[in-house]
Protein backbone atom coordinates (compact mmCIF):
# COMPACT_ATOMS: atom_id res chain seq x y z
CA UNK A 1 0.00 0.00 0.00
CA UNK A 2 1.40 3.54 -0.71
CA UNK A 3 2.86 5.30 2.32
CA UNK A 4 0.86 8.28 1.71
CA UNK A 5 -2.50 6.10 2.14
CA UNK A 6 -3.44 6.00 6.37
CA UNK A 7 -6.14 3.65 7.37
CA UNK A 8 -8.18 4.71 10.79
CA UNK A 9 -10.86 2.76 12.20
CA UNK A 10 -13.99 3.49 14.40
CA UNK A 11 -15.37 0.51 16.40
CA UNK A 12 -18.80 -0.36 17.25
CA UNK A 13 -20.04 1.44 21.11
CA UNK A 14 -17.64 0.14 24.22
CA UNK A 15 -14.95 -0.92 21.49
CA UNK A 16 -10.87 -0.10 22.45
CA UNK A 17 -7.77 -0.46 21.00
CA UNK A 18 -7.57 -4.19 22.19
CA UNK A 19 -10.58 -5.27 20.77
CA UNK A 20 -9.25 -4.06 17.03
CA UNK A 21 -5.47 -4.88 17.78
CA UNK A 22 -5.76 -8.89 16.42
CA UNK A 23 -7.61 -7.52 13.36
CA UNK A 24 -4.98 -4.79 12.88
CA UNK A 25 -2.20 -7.03 13.16
CA UNK A 26 -4.00 -9.37 9.99
CA UNK A 27 -4.30 -6.58 7.95
CA UNK A 28 -0.29 -6.20 7.91
CA UNK A 29 -1.03 -2.37 6.96
CA UNK A 30 -0.60 0.41 10.20
CA UNK A 31 -3.64 1.44 10.95
CA UNK A 32 -5.39 4.17 13.62
CA UNK A 33 -7.99 3.44 15.93
CA UNK A 34 -9.83 6.22 16.54
CA UNK A 35 -12.23 6.32 20.05
CA UNK A 36 -15.47 8.93 19.52
CA UNK A 37 -16.84 7.16 22.88
CA UNK A 38 -14.16 9.13 25.01
CA UNK A 39 -15.13 12.62 23.25
CA UNK A 40 -17.82 15.28 23.86
CA UNK A 41 -19.50 14.78 20.14
CA UNK A 42 -22.72 16.49 20.32
CA UNK A 43 -23.19 17.71 16.93
CA UNK A 44 -22.08 17.13 13.36
CA UNK A 45 -19.76 20.29 13.26
CA UNK A 46 -17.70 18.66 16.39
CA UNK A 47 -17.75 15.52 14.74
CA UNK A 48 -16.33 16.48 11.42
CA UNK A 49 -13.79 18.75 13.28
CA UNK A 50 -12.79 15.91 15.27
CA UNK A 51 -11.96 13.96 12.60
CA UNK A 52 -10.19 16.41 10.27
CA UNK A 53 -8.16 17.34 13.02
CA UNK A 54 -7.30 13.44 13.39
CA UNK A 55 -6.49 13.37 9.74
CA UNK A 56 -4.90 16.64 9.00
CA UNK A 57 -1.46 15.33 8.11
CA UNK A 58 -2.55 12.88 5.70
CA UNK A 59 -3.01 13.10 1.86
CA UNK A 60 -5.21 10.16 1.28
CA UNK A 61 -7.24 7.88 3.55
CA UNK A 62 -9.29 4.44 4.09
CA UNK A 63 -11.48 4.50 6.58
CA UNK A 64 -13.20 1.26 8.43
CA UNK A 65 -16.09 1.80 10.92
CA UNK A 66 -18.50 -1.07 12.69
CA UNK A 67 -21.62 -0.61 13.76
CA UNK A 68 -22.21 2.39 15.24
CA UNK A 69 -18.82 3.53 13.84
CA UNK A 70 -19.81 2.39 10.76
CA UNK A 71 -23.05 5.41 10.94
CA UNK A 72 -19.82 8.54 11.42
CA UNK A 73 -17.67 6.39 9.21
CA UNK A 74 -20.51 6.72 6.00
CA UNK A 75 -20.74 10.48 7.65
CA UNK A 76 -17.93 11.46 7.63
CA UNK A 77 -16.62 9.47 4.11
CA UNK A 78 -19.48 11.87 2.41
CA UNK A 79 -17.86 14.91 4.19
CA UNK A 80 -14.51 14.30 3.64
CA UNK A 81 -12.53 14.15 0.25
CA UNK A 82 -9.51 12.85 1.71
CA UNK A 83 -11.26 9.60 2.35
CA UNK A 84 -11.31 7.50 -1.01
CA UNK A 85 -12.25 3.41 0.33
CA UNK A 86 -14.85 2.96 2.86
CA UNK A 87 -15.38 -0.50 4.43
CA UNK A 88 -18.37 -0.57 6.54
CA UNK A 89 -18.14 -3.62 9.04
CA UNK A 90 -22.43 -3.86 9.77
CA UNK A 91 -22.54 -0.72 10.07
CA UNK A 92 -24.02 2.78 8.18
CA UNK A 93 -27.17 1.05 6.52
CA UNK A 94 -29.86 1.21 9.38
CA UNK A 95 -32.54 3.90 9.88
CA UNK A 96 -32.79 3.59 13.09
CA UNK A 97 -36.23 6.02 13.36
CA UNK A 98 -37.45 3.23 11.42
CA UNK A 99 -36.72 0.21 14.12
CA UNK A 100 -37.10 1.73 17.53
CA UNK A 101 -37.85 5.49 19.07
CA UNK A 102 -34.85 7.33 20.97
CA UNK A 103 -35.76 7.45 24.09
CA UNK A 104 -36.36 3.59 23.85
CA UNK A 105 -32.89 2.82 22.80
CA UNK A 106 -31.54 5.85 25.41
CA UNK A 107 -33.30 3.46 27.75
CA UNK A 108 -31.85 0.28 26.71
CA UNK A 109 -28.22 1.64 26.45
CA UNK A 110 -28.75 3.21 30.80
CA UNK A 111 -29.59 -0.26 31.23
CA UNK A 112 -27.10 -1.72 30.18
CA UNK A 113 -24.54 0.64 31.62
CA UNK A 114 -26.59 -0.68 34.49
CA UNK A 115 -26.68 -4.22 34.23
CA UNK A 116 -22.77 -4.23 33.27
CA UNK A 117 -21.32 -3.47 37.05
CA UNK A 118 -19.28 -6.76 38.47
CA UNK A 119 -17.34 -7.43 41.93
CA UNK A 120 -15.18 -9.58 40.25
CA UNK A 121 -13.11 -9.11 36.77
CA UNK A 122 -11.79 -12.01 36.42
CA UNK A 123 -14.49 -14.22 36.66
CA UNK A 124 -16.34 -12.11 34.01
CA UNK A 125 -13.17 -12.52 32.01
CA UNK A 126 -13.24 -16.16 32.11
CA UNK A 127 -17.10 -16.54 31.53
CA UNK A 128 -16.21 -14.69 28.85
CA UNK A 129 -13.70 -16.47 27.47
CA UNK A 130 -15.38 -20.06 27.95
CA UNK A 131 -18.23 -18.43 25.80
CA UNK A 132 -15.99 -17.36 22.83
CA UNK A 133 -15.29 -19.05 19.68
CA UNK A 134 -12.10 -16.84 19.50
CA UNK A 135 -9.84 -15.91 22.34
CA UNK A 136 -6.26 -13.97 22.45
CA UNK A 137 -4.48 -11.49 24.80
CA UNK A 138 -5.56 -9.22 23.16
CA UNK A 139 -9.27 -9.98 23.67
CA UNK A 140 -8.44 -10.42 27.83
CA UNK A 141 -6.85 -6.81 28.08
CA UNK A 142 -9.46 -5.57 25.81
CA UNK A 143 -12.10 -6.51 28.92
CA UNK A 144 -10.20 -5.66 31.12
CA UNK A 145 -9.53 -1.97 29.31
CA UNK A 146 -13.26 -1.82 28.78
CA UNK A 147 -13.91 -1.67 32.80
CA UNK A 148 -12.95 0.99 35.71
CA UNK A 149 -13.36 0.67 39.33
CA UNK A 150 -16.07 2.75 41.22
CA UNK A 151 -14.60 2.79 45.02
CA UNK A 152 -17.90 4.23 46.02
CA UNK A 153 -19.64 1.48 44.90
CA UNK A 154 -17.29 -1.03 45.03
CA UNK A 155 -17.48 -2.33 41.94
CA UNK A 156 -16.07 -2.69 38.17
CA UNK A 157 -17.96 -0.78 35.60
CA UNK A 158 -18.18 0.41 31.82
CA UNK A 159 -14.95 2.56 31.44
CA UNK A 160 -18.13 5.07 29.05
CA UNK A 161 -19.75 8.00 30.11
CA UNK A 162 -23.50 7.62 29.38
CA UNK A 163 -24.08 11.45 28.57
CA UNK A 164 -21.32 10.96 25.74
CA UNK A 165 -22.33 7.70 24.67
CA UNK A 166 -26.31 9.67 24.70
CA UNK A 167 -24.92 12.13 22.07
CA UNK A 168 -23.65 9.81 20.12
CA UNK A 169 -26.77 7.74 19.71
CA UNK A 170 -28.55 11.08 19.15
CA UNK A 171 -26.72 12.19 16.52
CA UNK A 172 -26.84 8.81 14.79
CA UNK A 173 -30.36 10.00 13.93
CA UNK A 174 -29.25 13.31 12.68
CA UNK A 175 -26.89 12.47 10.34
CA UNK A 176 -29.01 9.50 8.64
CA UNK A 177 -25.61 8.17 7.27
CA UNK A 178 -28.05 5.42 5.65
CA UNK A 179 -28.92 8.21 3.27
CA UNK A 180 -25.32 9.76 2.12
CA UNK A 181 -24.50 9.31 -1.24
CA UNK A 182 -21.20 7.99 -1.58
CA UNK A 183 -20.66 7.27 -5.01
CA UNK A 184 -17.36 9.26 -5.93
CA UNK A 185 -15.74 6.49 -3.15
CA UNK A 186 -15.40 3.06 -3.42
CA UNK A 187 -17.51 1.23 -0.65
CA UNK A 188 -17.27 -2.34 0.82
CA UNK A 189 -20.30 -3.21 2.67
CA UNK A 190 -19.17 -6.83 4.70
CA UNK A 191 -22.48 -8.45 7.15
CA UNK A 192 -23.70 -11.17 8.82
CA UNK A 193 -26.23 -13.23 6.60
CA UNK A 194 -28.55 -14.56 9.05
CA UNK A 195 -30.62 -17.65 8.56
CA UNK A 196 -33.96 -16.28 10.06
CA UNK A 197 -33.33 -12.03 8.91
CA UNK A 198 -35.54 -9.59 10.62
CA UNK A 199 -38.08 -7.86 8.01
CA UNK A 200 -35.94 -4.47 9.09
CA UNK A 201 -33.13 -5.53 8.23
CA UNK A 202 -33.84 -7.29 5.14
CA UNK A 203 -35.50 -4.03 4.11
CA UNK A 204 -32.23 -1.85 4.59
CA UNK A 205 -30.18 -4.25 3.12
CA UNK A 206 -32.08 -4.45 -0.13
CA UNK A 207 -31.99 -0.59 0.00
CA UNK A 208 -27.57 -1.22 -0.05
CA UNK A 209 -26.80 1.25 -3.49
CA UNK A 210 -25.74 -0.23 -6.35
CA UNK A 211 -22.50 0.70 -6.52
CA UNK A 212 -21.55 -0.47 -2.84
CA UNK A 213 -19.26 -4.29 -3.21
CA UNK A 214 -21.17 -6.34 -1.19
CA UNK A 215 -20.43 -9.36 1.50
CA UNK A 216 -22.79 -10.94 3.24
CA UNK A 217 -21.38 -14.20 5.23
CA UNK A 218 -23.00 -17.06 6.56
CA UNK A 219 -21.71 -18.20 10.42
CA UNK A 220 -20.18 -15.13 11.42
CA UNK A 221 -21.76 -12.71 13.88
CA UNK A 222 -22.02 -8.82 14.00
CA UNK A 223 -18.65 -8.45 16.17
CA UNK A 224 -17.17 -10.04 12.95
CA UNK A 225 -13.81 -8.86 13.23
CA UNK A 226 -13.50 -9.73 16.86
CA UNK A 227 -14.03 -13.00 16.26
CA UNK A 228 -12.73 -13.58 13.18
CA UNK A 229 -9.98 -11.23 12.33
CA UNK A 230 -8.50 -12.83 9.97
CA UNK A 231 -10.72 -14.20 7.89
CA UNK A 232 -12.33 -9.67 7.63
CA UNK A 233 -8.84 -9.33 7.18
CA UNK A 234 -8.55 -11.31 3.64
CA UNK A 235 -10.95 -10.09 2.38
CA UNK A 236 -10.67 -6.62 3.35
CA UNK A 237 -7.44 -6.63 1.82
CA UNK A 238 -8.11 -8.74 -1.01
CA UNK A 239 -10.68 -5.90 -1.99
CA UNK A 240 -7.85 -2.79 -1.64
CA UNK A 241 -5.75 -4.71 -3.72
CA UNK A 242 -8.20 -4.84 -6.98
CA UNK A 243 -9.72 -1.32 -6.46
Amino acid sequence: MDQKIKVYFIGGLGSNYYFAKDFFQELEVDTVFLNPYKEMIQDKKILQNWFNNAIKDDEEVYLIGHSLGGDLARFLSSRCPKVTKLILLDGGYLNLDEIMPLENELEAAKAYFDQHTFTNLEEVIANEKSQSYYWSENLEEALKNSYRYNSALEKFELDLDFEKVSYLLELRRVIRSYQRNLKSKNVLFIAPAYEEEPEWRKISLDKLPQYFDVELLKNCGHEMYIEYPIEIANIVLSWINKK
